[in-house]
């Protein structure tokens, strides 16, 4: 090989090494003049979260506490009337219809009473027989007296008065046929008397079973009739709101009656238990009397309370002294509530006075003017920082 090619191959190689170790340097030298020349960053310590709030300020005072139930509008006495006579329907009241209101002692209809007349005359007749025969007795009774009286004077062995001598059995019969005949006409009079039917009670037409020409028989059913005065409310309430309720025939507790239909309310009390436990809900019945459901003495026109409505009932319970109220949306898990107190938050415990639907009367655990968190914390931890929100109910 020549001294020309040996050259060459040199060349070849030191451009193969030198080169690229040549390129490396550079690039290292580069990247460590652009590492000096970054801007440094001071890292800073992450600021504490501080969650917003809104509070409500607590004040203690005196509550009514109730207890809402769901209830059945039932009647408080409901009878079907019925003839104590029979005989041909010859006249009715306009008011007797279906859902009619009828007065105490208004004529509800009248029965032929031609038949029960000629009764009345027949026993009118036999009872004046009968007391014929039995002056006409008493008159027997004292000539028999005096022809005793004769032939004991008359004779030397007195004579013995025996009651048959005395006609003291016929006198007794025929006082008797008096009596008979004295009770017949009263019953034939009653009779009469039963032809014009008479409402027994201020009622409410429920069923109508005649119309006029009809034939009415002994016990055929004329209508059903409800007492228009009261009715009562069969409700359901659960047994740990018993010993909350008064159950009284005089006293007891008020109960508001609100329809599902109408805005009408009704008054009534808790008169008496029905004395057992529904079979599926395991609830404990309760009679409410509603008087004046119709309204009837009433000058307001409020709607009438409808026979087997299912209504809302709002039952009175006791006063609740100094308690707090609360809705239920601020009762936290474990019957605890949220707190601001000074920035931070405190959760404590409160025992209850009582519980409704939506709210609770809380008698410890809170403190008047403390401030009770209104709002939702994602992850409530004690003593977490807080702030409260401008313009805080607080």
């Amino acid at each position: 090989m020549s001294d020309l090619e040996k050259k060459g191959s040199k060349v070849k190689w030191l451009i193969k090494i030198v080169l690229p170790v040549c390129l490396i340097l550079a690039g290292v030298a580069g990247w460590g003049y652009l590492k000096s020349q970054e801007p440094k960053m001071k890292r800073k310590p992450p600021k504490k979260q501080v969650v917003v709030v809104e509070t409500v300020l607590m004040k203690p005072g005196n509550y009514q506490s109730s207890v809402q139930v769901m209830g059945t509008v039932v009647p408080d006495r409901q009878i079907t009337l019925k003839s104590k006579v029979s005989g041909e329907v010859i006249s009715i009241s306009p008011k007797f219809v279906q859902g009619g209101l009828m007065k105490k002692g208004e004529t509800l209809l009248t029965l032929d009473d031609a038949d029960y007349k000629i009764e009345v005359l027949k026993a009118q007749s036999s009872l004046e027989k009968a007391l014929s025969d039995f002056a006409i007795e008493k008159g027997s009774q004292l000539i028999a007296k005096e022809e005793l009286k004769l032939i004991n004077e008359a004779s030397r062995e007195e004579i013995t008065a025996t009651d048959l001598a005395l006609r003291k059995p016929q006198l007794v019969q025929a006082k008797a046929s008096v009596d008979s005949a004295r009770a017949d006409l009263e019953k034939a009079r009653l009779n009469l008397s039963r032809t014009i039917v008479t409402v027994p009670f201020n009622a409410l037409v429920l069923e109508k079973q005649v119309n006029l020409g009809s034939l009415v028989t002994i016990q055929g059913t004329i209508a059903t009739l409800v007492d228009a005065d009261i009715y009562r409310v069969e409700a359901q309430v659960p047994p740990d709101r018993l010993a909350a309720v008064m159950i009284s025939e005089t006293q007891g507790s008020k109960a508001f009656i609100h329809s599902q239909y109408s805005s009408g309310v009704w008054q009534g009390k808790v008169v008496r238990t029905t004395g057992k436990m529904t079979g599926k809900s395991r609830m404990a019945g309760v009679i409410i009397s509603v008087p004046d459901p119709l309204g009837l003495t009433r000058k307001e026109n409020n709607p009438q309370l409808l026979l087997d409505d299912y209504v809302d009932i709002q039952i009175l319970g006791e006063t609740l002294e100094n308690v707090f109220s609360l809705p239920r949306s601020l009762l936290r898990d474990g019957n605890t509530v949220w707190v601001y107190n000074s920035g931070v938050l405190e959760i404590r415990s409160v025992t209850f006075a009582w519980k409704e639907d939506g709210r609770v009367f809380v008698k410890s655990g809170i403190n008047p003017g403390d401030a009770v968190i209104t709002s939702d914390l994602p992850a409530p931890v004690e003593g977490m920082a807080l702030q409260l929100a401008s313009g805080d109910r607080s």
